[in-house]
């Protein structure tokens, strides 16, 4: 059994100290306490120390802020409310004046990303306004928003697939020009628009399958709203996709062992990354499913984890096994203790954040390409596919085997039976004899 790790909550900011924290002297301190962003500076000293920046390149950041304050007095500014990102441009370009500059370094690069720290400290604490996001007003725009409001409000379709029809759509609307204003889109009869998806479908970058299926609902839409004189979907051509055609391709034994050993456990960040990598060749969970995993999904006392539901599939409470938890708690011991994130995984450079499942998958797929192991579509999906096959290579019912993957429908699991040859040839029946 685990001993149970506990993860200390940070204290109250309030009652941490600001400057002070980051600076000494009383002559520097009344620098930073003047001026329109004099009043801010306290909470922007305990926001940095709350985020986990180092010593140094805190104090870096608020010197670079302090600088700017000062331009600011000398602006006549006094208050926040006038404040606005287009003054970090004039505060670069009098920076620049005593800065000398090299070909192969760029002098504005951190005081611009200190600024923009700042301002985004100033907008979550509401000390400033949010700018209107300007509206780029396309020729088709008359047609694309309420679209993307009607997917939104009464499909209730998630922000993904939003902004997927949002691009695919509007790559579409490009190509008819001028003729896709509202006093000609509906003049275009069938052949005009059979051509011009002919030849979008010809130049589009995009999975013609989420193409086709993007253009048939749009089609359906502009018919239901007699945008077009007729329903165009029929004229999207159909791509063939066979279900179960392709297997998934998984990895051996050893070629997992050299991910693993291509790993340095004693780093920070080599021991986050071992302890994701164990975990995912432990149990064949997705990546999402690692980035979403929380410090309560795990029961130490127990010795119980919990893989939450993902794809409309199921919750799954799994042994905790002991290669994972010594994992994971090699890594806890390096983990950003001060923060808010219940998430397991955070990023080990300050400001301190939950790993997407794009990152896990591009650090799987890194120490793959270090160890030297190829595969298509190399990632997370990779080690999930491993675990599927090599479960099933173990005799492993393949109801089990679903429940650990958390599909909802058994028939998904199933394609990982036609990757494991060797079982099917085992269960096959001899072809029949003549006579």
């Amino acid at each position: 059994m685990f001993k149970p790790f506990r993860s200390e909550k940070p204290a109250n900011l309030l009652q941490q100290p600001g400057l002070e924290y980051w600076f000494k002297e009383r002559r520097t301190l009344a620098d930073f306490r003047r001026g329109p962003l004099g009043s801010h500076f306290d909470g922007f000293a305990r926001y940095l120390k709350a985020k986990g920046y180092s010593e140094h390149w805190g104090g870096e950041i608020l010197g670079k802020c302090c600088q700017f304050n000062a331009f600011l007095i000398d602006q006549g500014i006094t208050n926040c409310e006038e404040l606005s990102e287009s003054l970090i441009d004039s505060f670069l370009d009098v920076y620049l004046e005593n800065v000398r500059t090299r070909a192969s370094y760029s002098p504005t690069l951190k005081p611009t990303w200190a600024l923009k720290r700042l301002f985004l400290y100033l907008l979550e604490v509401k000390a400033i306004t949010p700018p209107k996001p300007k509206l780029i007003k396309k020729p088709y725009s008359w047609i694309l928003e309420p679209y993307l409001r009607h997917l939104r409000t009464e499909c209730e379709l998630s922000e993904v697939t939003i902004k997927r029809a949002r691009v695919q759509v509007g790559s579409f609307l490009e190509v008819l020009h001028q003729r896709v204003r509202r006093n000609r889109f509906k003049a275009l009869g069938p052949e005009a628009f059979q051509g011009y998806i002919q030849e979008h479908f010809k130049s589009s970058r995009e999975n013609l399958t989420s193409l086709c299926g993007t253009l048939r609902r749009f089609f359906r839409y502009c018919a239901l709203h007699r945008y077009t004189r007729a329903d165009f979907s029929g004229l999207i051509p159909f791509v063939r996709h066979y279900r179960h055609a392709s297997l998934p391709v998984g990895m051996e034994d050893s070629a997992l062992d050299r991910v693993l050993n291509a790993i340095d456990k004693n780093s920070p960040a080599g021991s986050r990354d071992y302890a994701i990598a164990v975990l995912m060749m432990a149990y064949g969970i997705r990546g999402i499913s690692a980035a979403e995993l929380l410090l309560d999904d795990i029961d130490w006392q127990r010795s119980r984890i919990r893989i939450r539901a993902q794809k409309g599939g199921k919750e799954v409470l799994l042994p905790l096994l002991e290669p994972v938890g010594e994992a994971v708690i090699r890594y806890l011991q390096h983990r950003f203790a001060e923060t808010p994130f219940r998430e397991v995984f955070l990023t080990t450079k300050a400001p301190f954040r939950p790993l997407s499942s794009v990152a896990i998958s591009i650090i799987i797929r890194r120490y793959m390409k270090k160890a030297g192991v190829e595969a298509p579509g190399a990632g997370s999906r990779t080690l999930r596919h491993s675990w599927a096959i090599r479960a099933l290579a173990h005799n492993s019912p393949i109801k089990s085997i679903a429940d650990v993957l958390g599909h909802r429908y058994i028939d998904t699991t199933f394609i990982y039976a036609k990757a494991d040859l060797k079982a099917l040839r085992e269960v096959s029946m001899p072809w029949p004899e003549k006579g």
